[in-house]
């Protein structure tokens, strides 16, 4: 009877902590924030300042390299001596202004504003990147912080469950002494699920945390992920999907920096070719002690041809080659493991249909047979094993729908991270219909 009384008050203090858990639930008390208003907060990290930053930069690198063949206006005082030129006088403080204007440079400019141009064009590129990769990660915690949250719904509702069984088992053992033992393998049970629910809890509050600290704001889950396939939001076919990928940023990314490089190819081969320019200079010389402003003028129209470097132009032509290749190269993987990536999650979708059905047949007829088996068992037919068997079974193919399911709507979202358009579908769709956080039926 010792034995009995202990477990008895050992279930007690554990019903109280188990009711404190339930009733607790510090996702219910957060600041409310829907999915895409997360994805919509990516716009704001530093990460994307930084590279909008770059990006203005980079325009302004374009207008430099433009200047280049425009016209150079410069003035300023120098000394200048003369020697064996009659009537001219050495002046201390000479004022001139100097014109400049470069007439040809075989291509040299606008070589350079185009690789600054497709430097621009990147930049642009890359902030979609980041954005996109931000984009992913508020995915990726979402779905853990969600999924978890969901499982700990399904335990909370066994640990009622088995809640509800101790009590029956303990008033059965009051009764009848030599079933004592029932109560300490509900409780066995009763604490296995407590702790797997700890653990659960715990994983959806470190990824809640993340996503708070990434966006820098208090989120809650009040909701799961919007079906897209509902709201007819993703591609009718792979087919479609896959002419949609040129558009994705990493490809157009790859393919600037590309352009970039097929233009300092095009620098670098202009290296032996001449360049045309013309000089207008206006000095002021001294003549019999007066100055005569800017009287002089010098007009130069002059041609320059490096016709050996020592071989360094030929070396940059044929790096700069070799980097153009590497781009080519790149930006084809970069395709190919965007068609990678979007091939094995677009076959998922309908594997996970099915196996969505498959846990969702598997939780009803689990739920049937721990329902017979509970009359059986107080009826005397069937051993408390058994029903404690049944009840495993039932939540854990409920638990296991739910993360299907969270996964199935993932696969969807990352379908459309893998074509780049996770920050275009925020800011198009206002809201979308999602199910609550607490539908675990």
């Amino acid at each position: 009877m010792k034995k009995t009384q202990f477990a008895v008050k050992a279930s007690g203090s554990l019903r109280r902590l188990i009711m404190g858990l339930v009733l607790f639930n510090p996702l219910l008390n957060a600041h409310a924030t829907e999915f895409l208003e997360m994805i919509r907060m990516t716009a704001d990290h530093p990460a994307v300042r930084s590279a909008t930053s770059s990006g203005t930069g980079a325009y302004y690198d374009i207008e430099q390299a433009k200047a280049a063949d425009g016209l150079q206006v410069s003035t300023g005082i120098s000394a200048v001596g003369y020697s064996g030129q009659p009537g001219y006088e050495n002046n201390l403080l000479s004022p001139h202004v100097s014109v400049s204007k470069l007439l040809y440079d075989h291509g040299r400019t606008d070589a350079s504003v185009a690789g600054k141009e497709a430097a621009w064009s990147k930049q642009q590129a890359q902030i979609n990147v980041t954005r996109e990769e931000l984009n992913q990660q508020v995915l990726s915690l979402f779905t853990t912080a969600v999924t978890n949250a969901r499982v700990v719904l399904v335990l909370d509702k066994e640990i009622v469950a088995l809640q509800d069984l101790l009590g029956r088992v303990q008033s059965i053992a009051r009764i009848d002494a030599g079933r004592a033992s029932e109560i300490n393998q509900v409780a066995t049970r009763l604490n296995a699920v407590v702790a797997s629910r700890e653990m659960y809890n715990t994983s959806c509050q470190q990824a809640q945390a993340q996503l708070g600290t990434l966006l820098n704001q208090k989120v809650s889950l009040d909701h799961a992920l919007p079906d897209l396939k509902k709201a007819r939001l993703l591609p009718a076919s792979l087919q479609q999907a896959q002419q949609v990928l040129m558009d994705n940023p990493s490809w157009k990314l790859s393919h600037f920096v590309k352009e970039e490089a097929k233009a300092a190819v095009e620098l670098a081969s202009k290296w032996n070719r001449p360049k045309w320019a013309v000089q207008l200079s206006l000095d002021s010389p001294k003549r019999n002690g007066e100055m005569e402003p800017f009287k002089a003028v010098t007009v130069q129209l002059s041609s320059d041809i490096n016709l050996w470097d020592g071989g360094a132009g030929r070396a940059a032509t044929k790096a700069e080659t070799q980097r153009l290749i590497a781009a080519e190269a790149d930006q084809d993987a970069t395709l190919r493991a965007l068609q990678q990536q979007l091939d094995q999650l677009w076959i998922s979708l309908p594997l996970r249909e099915r196996q969505i059905d498959a846990l969702h047949r598997q939780s009803e007829s689990a739920l049937k047979t721990w329902k017979a088996g509970e009359v059986q068992f107080f009826a005397g037919q069937r051993p408390l094993t058994d029903l404690i068997s049944f009840a495993t079974d039932y939540y854990s193919s409920l638990a296991s729908y739910h993360e299907q399911q969270m996964q199935y709507l993932a696969a969807q979202w990352q379908i459309v991270a893998a074509l780049g358009k996770t920050s275009e579908l925020a800011q198009r769709v206002g809201s979308l219909p999602a199910s609550p956080i607490e539908d675990v039926r």
